[in-house]
């Protein structure tokens, strides 16, 4: 009888899990914003202050006020086309009004669901195969020779 190898947990795996757990954590946060722009959210007219262009995204900081008169100024990604000294509709939570962004960017949980959670689960579910197979040291064989 031939007696089967139990696999054992390496610091590799645990990294993993933590990573995951962090994806989650991020996610959530994510949900949450969503969740309460969409259930606490008020529109306004907000102006462009400032576009920032990168290889990835485009930043642009706004100027608003709140339906109370108070001035925020804050930054989001979550617009299609921006220009300085153009004024765009923008939504933020009146209990925290810094949380904002645009009012045509869209207010689905999908985006957040489907990228931090699929992603967490593809590390967990790679990690456990690796643990068994130990998939990443056989690729790393494969890649010297």
């Amino acid at each position: 009888m031939t007696q089967q190898q139990q696999p054992r947990v390496t610091v590799r795996f645990v990294v993993a899990l933590v990573g995951a757990l962090a994806l989650l954590v991020l996610g959530s946060m994510q949900v949450a914003d969503v969740y309460w722009l969409r259930h606490r959210g008020e529109v306004v007219t907000a102006t462009v202050v400032d576009v920032q262009h990168s290889r990835r995204t485009d930043t642009m900081k706004v100027n608003y006020l709140t339906r109370d008169g108070q001035p925020v100024t804050a930054k989001t990604s979550h617009y299609y086309s921006a220009e300085v000294g153009k004024t765009i509709e923008v939504r933020y939570d009146r209990e925290k009004p810094h949380r904002m962004q645009a009012a045509n960017y869209s207010l689905a949980y999908t985006f957040p669901v489907l990228v931090y959670g699929g992603f967490a689960v593809f590390v967990v579910l790679f990690s456990l195969v690796d643990l068994r197979y130990n998939v990443i040291n056989r690729l790393r064989g494969i890649a010297v020779r």
